[in-house]
């Protein structure tokens, strides 16, 4: 169940961080302040086209550069809080940070291999890969949760396949959305990265037909937990409404990508950003005494909503700033413009999802 404001299915006291009323709300409100920096940088854009008319731009794509920016971000913090853990005091959180890096780099050298972002079908695994990630956090984030143990890995389960259900039903969208659009309009690649196309074709039909399958089993799955949640799927509907909506207005606005644009798929990439932030503020803002900077800059960071904040979002200017004189002072190949750049990005994020896969707590 919810916070207190909300009807209860099972005894026990609520450990929900928002009310049921809440999360659609918070959801919206991360939307929001996702549009914004994205409308002021195109305006920087659209300066840059008709104004300065230059070719080379300092921002390229309004919603890429806004993902980018407060991505690296919440890529740095993350990794600092993660590294500063209770749970990397033991050799056990290190295994699994070290095992999961090396198969983050790993899936990187084999996206770098196979044309990276210019493949197109690597950008369809590479957004459905964090979706994955961004769907598991978003239920994190706002599921109800109880007292109740045994109520809670029913619940937690039957969302997880719902995910599952939510991946799979993207994937026969875009896929075939893919060979469609490729079918009308045929596009020439240079040999090299059309052979690279080529060779993932049959990978990826084999994928398509096997989820064929999957998405049964997990139906079936699913049907057989309900049956254990008290009442059923009238009262699993009812307990988390909040959450099914927001996971269901996310899989709206993909699926409105090929009327909206592309530009969709960074608003979404750019909402995960944002909504961490602002669940983590909240989350912090619970503490019954925040840390203050008497207990070392720190703890200040990590025990303070404002600590916090002012971490993450001076991260966001500093990675800004260092973009702007990249783009004004460096040359265009430079090694801060590579680490930095819209390429990079993609592979940043491959190995900061991967490593988010370690278990909480």
């Amino acid at each position: 169940m919810y916070a207190p404001n909300a009807p209860s299915i099972a005894s026990g006291f609520s450990k929900s961080l928002y009310r049921s009323d809440e999360v659609v709300a918070d959801y919206f409100k991360v939307l929001k302040w996702c549009f914004i920096p994205i409308l002021g940088l195109t305006a920087v854009w659209l300066f840059e086209i008709y104004v300065l008319q230059s070719p080379r731009r300092f921002v390229p794509n309004p919603a890429e550069f806004a993902s980018r920016v407060f991505g690296f971000s919440h890529f740095l913090v993350g990794l600092m809080f993660m590294i500063s853990s209770r749970k990397m005091r033991r050799p056990q959180g290190w295994v699994w940070f070290m095992g999961l890096l090396g198969i983050g780099i790993l899936i990187s050298v084999v996206f770098y291999n196979f044309g990276g972002q210019a493949n197109p079908i690597l950008v369809i695994f590479y957004f459905l890969y964090f979706m994955v990630h961004g769907f598991r956090d978003v239920v994190f984030f706002y599921k109800p949760r109880t007292r109740d143990l045994e109520l809670e890995r029913t619940r937690s389960l039957i969302l997880c396949l719902i995910q599952v259900c939510l991946l799979l039903g993207l994937m026969y969208v875009l896929v075939p959305a893919y060979f469609f659009y490729r079918s009308l309009k045929p596009k020439t690649y240079w040999p090299e990265l059309q052979n690279q196309i080529d060779a993932l074709m049959p990978y990826l039909r084999a994928v398509l037909s096997w989820s064929w399958l999957l998405a049964p089993i997990c139906i079936v799955v699913m049907s057989r937990q309900l049956r254990k949640f008290p009442g059923g799927l009238g009262a699993f509907y009812k307990d988390n409404k909040p959450i099914l909506l927001v996971l269901f207005y996310s899989v709206l606005i993909i699926l409105l990508s090929p009327l909206i644009g592309a530009w969709i798929y960074n608003l979404l990439i750019l909402s995960h950003f944002v909504g961490w932030y602002f669940y983590f503020s909240r989350r912090l803002g619970t503490i019954p005494k925040q840390s203050s900077r008497d207990d070392g800059l720190w703890k200040w960071f990590r025990g303070s909503t404002a600590g916090f904040q002012l971490l993450h979002l001076g991260a966001a200017a500093a990675i800004f700033i260092i973009i702007l004189i990249n783009y004004f002072f460096l040359p265009d190949r430079s090694i801060i413009g590579t680490l930095f750049s819209a390429n990079a990005f993609y592979y940043w994020t491959v190995i900061h999802v991967t490593i988010s896969f370690a278990p909480r707590g």
